[in-house]
């Protein structure tokens, strides 16, 4: 009788237009939880996903050589938020410095 509003939600998502927009905030969102996982709380000041688009996620950083470290453990990051998300939601990572 009763269905879980999970059920639901993927098509009211659809149907609504604001399915792209909604993927792309949790991406950004499971990206900042990694990055806290990976280093400590300062870091996020410097690193912060500010756009998902054609499944290039672009990432706002302050410093080159937080660039450097991030461009190294890419494919463990875009693994990481894609199993989170359950799809393919990011092929690759572009950095703003």
């Amino acid at each position: 009788m009763f269905q879980p509003l999970s059920k639901f939600l993927p098509f009211s998502l659809k149907k609504a237009k604001i399915e792209k927009q909604v993927e792309a905030m949790m991406a950004c969102q499971e990206f900042d939880q990694i990055i806290q996982s990976i280093w400590d709380e300062k870091i996020l000041d410097q690193i912060k996903a500010i756009s998902l688009k054609d499944r290039v996620l672009t990432v706002a950083i302050l410093s080159s050589v937080l660039a450097s470290e991030l461009q190294l453990r890419q494919e463990e990051i875009i693994k990481k938020i894609n199993f989170k998300l359950k799809k393919i939601a990011i092929e690759r990572l572009r950095f703003l410095i």
